[in-house]
């Protein structure tokens, strides 16, 4: 009898946070402003790659567009922190996204002048990326403006599960928007969704305090409000360890997004519907994973389901290049890749739920812009890094993609037991906590 009370009880406060959640307005019109403006830079990455296509027919201007992307995103995120910081956050996300929309008309205009060229389409790439450096730390501190504690885990899952499906839904309405009605049409459909973002970012109200705050910090205030966000990431261990988590976890899954195509054609002796299905079904995973883990409970949500999750992306490695060999039957084929892409989705989209809700939670609110903007930063670094190093495995070994995947698989099952240990052990006396 008191097990049902009690059980009861905890239904009705779980019903009871959901209510408090969605009829948030503030948190509300920040998830709608993410899950458009995730749809804008879904059809802006469309764009760019056809017009990069049809202004160079080259696969080389790609790469430098996407290298330049990468790593302008890289070196300039830490040394934007600070900025953000001291500035009015809502003021942030509205100004950047008004930028993304100057900036696309004007592409729209030199494409339209004809005279786009890939010099313009390069400094385009800076200025979005540089724009982005802003409105991600932004971003990621508005959460903690619109949501009280107790919200964090339903809030952030919430966001990550419906911006993937944006980008999901965005991607595949992006190709039919361009053959439909053209690119000049979709600049400006483009240009009208980061214009609704902003409208949307406008009606949050923020604490008098925030909506006060200055962007004044230059010279010697800057330099100590940078030098305070990597020491105060260097100070904490489980904030550094929480880093190390994310490299770990964006490094794991480089094998995967950089070998696509071959994987696709090698593997599986097909073409681009394997690379579809592949990166339909774990998109799909991802937001069946990160709405999963705001359903789980507390005692759940601890080190031991990161690193299970970081096992299974390891076997699933092995279970691709299994799959590839013994299996003959191409429908069987298809069938096992979506079944396994699916559950290794989930098991991303739960372990970036969970950092994600755990950094949220324990970085302090003076210093989540510059520590998330140096977060982001080595997370995202570890990337090109990886993939050099596997373009130098393929260069100097003869073995096929499948069993370079069995070891990839193999060294990932090692690295997150090691993460296990050194990660996730009881911090020392004397390290400073949250």
């Amino acid at each position: 009898m008191t097990f049902c009370a009690l059980s009861s009880a905890k239904g009705m406060d779980i019903n009871m946070n959901k209510h408090e959640l969605y009829h948030n307005h503030n948190y509300v019109y920040l998830l709608t402003s993410n899950i458009i403006n995730r749809c804008g830079d879904s059809l802006d990455t469309i764009l760019f790659t056809w017009l990069v296509y049809l202004l160079t027919n080259s696969a080389g201007w790609s790469a430098i567009i996407f290298g330049i992307n990468q790593a302008t995103s890289v070196i300039i995120q830490p040394f934007i922190g600070p900025l953000v910081e001291n500035m009015n956050k809502k003021k942030v996300l509205v100004l950047s996204d008004i930028a993304r929309v100057l900036l696309v008309l004007y592409i729209l205009y030199v494409y339209t002048q004809n005279m786009l060229s890939p010099l313009i389409l390069v400094f385009m790439t800076i200025s979005i990326s540089l724009i982005e450096a802003f409105h991600m730390p932004a971003g990621v501190a508005v959460i903690q403006h619109v949501l009280p504690n107790e919200h964090y885990d339903k809030g952030v899952s919430v966001n990550v599960s419906c911006t993937k499906i944006a980008v999901l839904v965005g991607t595949g309405l992006s190709g039919i928007v361009i053959s439909s009605f053209g690119i000049g049409i979709s600049l400006a459909i483009d240009a009208l969704i980061f214009l609704i973002s902003a409208l949307l970012i406008v009606k949050i109200e923020f604490s008098v305090q925030e909506e006060k705050k200055t962007n004044r910090i230059i010279g010697r205030e800057y330099l100590i409000s940078l030098r305070d966000g990597f020491s105060y990431v260097f100070d904490h261990k489980k904030l550094l360890k929480l880093c190390f988590l994310c490299i770990l976890i964006n490094s794991a899954v480089v094998p995967f997004d950089a070998l696509l195509a071959p994987i696709a054609r090698e593997m599986f002796s097909g073409d681009a519907k394997i690379v579809s299905l592949l990166s339909v079904s774990v998109t799909i995973g991802t937001i069946l994973g990160s709405l999963t883990f705001a359903k789980m409970k507390e005692e759940k949500k601890n080190n031991t389901l990161v690193t299970f999750c970081g096992i299974v992306l390891g076997v699933y490695y092995v279970f691709i290049a299994f799959v590839s060999k013994y299996i003959a039957n191409p429908i069987t084929q298809k069938l096992l890749l979506l079944i396994g892409s699916i559950i290794i989705g989930a098991a991303l989209g739960l372990m970036i739920t969970y950092v994600q809700v755990k950094f949220v939670k324990e970085v302090t609110k003076e210093y989540i812009g510059r520590v998330s903007a140096i977060r982001f930063s080595l997370t995202y670094a570890c990337a090109p890094v990886v993939s050099f190093v596997i373009s130098i495995i393929y260069k100097v070994t003869v073995v096929d993609t499948s069993s370079l995947f069995v070891g990839f698989g193999i060294v990932i099952i090692i690295l997150f037991l090691l993460a296990n240990k050194i990660t996730f052990s009881p911090l020392k006396k004397g390290d400073k906590s949250y």
